[in-house]
């Protein structure tokens, strides 16, 4: 098995959290419209017990709201709860205000049913661009200890290019917040994602297992994401875009498969076990100085 240090996680949404359709039905219908994650949930908590495997889930507000004993089950089973949010907005849409106010609300939600701190966030759709550099103020500002937001290529809801690739410190109005980054690979140049979401489903084994290489080579974990409708064959389909029903609906056979291979070959941590061990040298991270990034500082309340 692989020792180095990899992130396993799962962003907690339903089968309609798509983002940026005109598709995707308003959060006011969500009350009205099947559920079904809590199903592949406990697909994805079987296989973590069975490889003993420890995960970090990002949990939409809402959905926790729905699911509070299904938050507690994975806390109690020695997962770490984190935030997605609570209406599954993307940040440079919104606004400063609107995106506090959504995350402040999250935040509240998964600390009530756990009764323990919730230290970590996660965008919705790695919704923070360069533009929106603002959002790590918020972020900082309502109390996540660190953030796992930044998606370091260029990606259907932009993406930050010219970021660093592995963990960094970002200095906000409020202190310094340790960023987690998507793990990517350049290849001829290019920042490529081979590890999540559809990125995952697409990939090929030996492809993942060469870039998972590369990535420990240059001293960067590996940062995986799943979403629990990923597990989920028969769930129904949004009429999208041809190109958005291929990116959300290709290949979902394979994540389960993927999933196994995953953990049985590599050692998992979670997000709040790696940001801890990375802080032990605040300066430094895989012998490389720690980049501080510096954000805008406009009024967020």
């Amino acid at each position: 098995m692989n020792t180095s240090r990899n992130v396993l996680s799962v962003d907690v949404e339903d089968w309609f959290h798509i983002l940026d359709s005109p598709a995707v039905p308003n959060i006011e219908q969500w009350s009205t419209l099947p559920l079904r994650a809590q199903r592949s949930m406990e697909q994805v908590l079987a296989l973590l017990e069975e490889t003993g495997t420890k995960a970090t889930f990002f949990w939409l507000g809402w959905m926790a709201e729905r699911f509070p004993a299904l938050v507690r089950r994975c806390r109690d089973l020695g997962h770490e709860i984190a935030s997605h949010g609570y209406g599954h907005v993307l940040a440079y849409k919104v606004g400063p205000v609107a995106f506090q106010r959504d995350i402040v609300r999250a935040k509240h939600i998964l600390e009530y049913i756990i009764g323990e701190e919730v230290e970590g966030f996660r965008a919705p759709g790695f919704g923070i661009t360069k533009e929106a550099s603002w959002a790590f103020d918020v972020i900082k500002g309502a109390g996540h200890r660190y953030d796992s937001s930044v998606f370091p290529t260029s990606r259907g809801h932009g993406g930050m290019v010219d970021s660093p690739m592995g963990p960094y410190r970002i200095q906000t109005r409020y202190g310094v917040l340790p960023e987690v980054p998507m793990s990517v690979i350049e290849i001829l140049g290019r920042r490529w994602s081979l590890f999540g979401g559809g990125y995952l489903r697409l990939a090929p084994k030996p492809l993942m297992q060469w870039g998972m290489s590369r990535l420990h080579k240059a001293g960067r974990p590996l940062i995986v994401y799943i979403h629990p409708r990923e597990m989920d064959l028969n769930h129904p389909r949004l009429p999208l875009s041809p190109l958005r029903r291929f990116k959300c609906y290709v290949n979902l056979k394979s994540t389960r498969s993927k999933l196994r291979w995953l953990c049985r070959n590599h050692q998992f941590v979670t997000m709040r076990g790696l940001v801890a061990e990375q802080q032990l040298a605040p300066a430094e991270i895989a012998g490389e100085a720690v980049p501080e990034v510096p954000v805008s500082h406009r009024e967020v309340a």
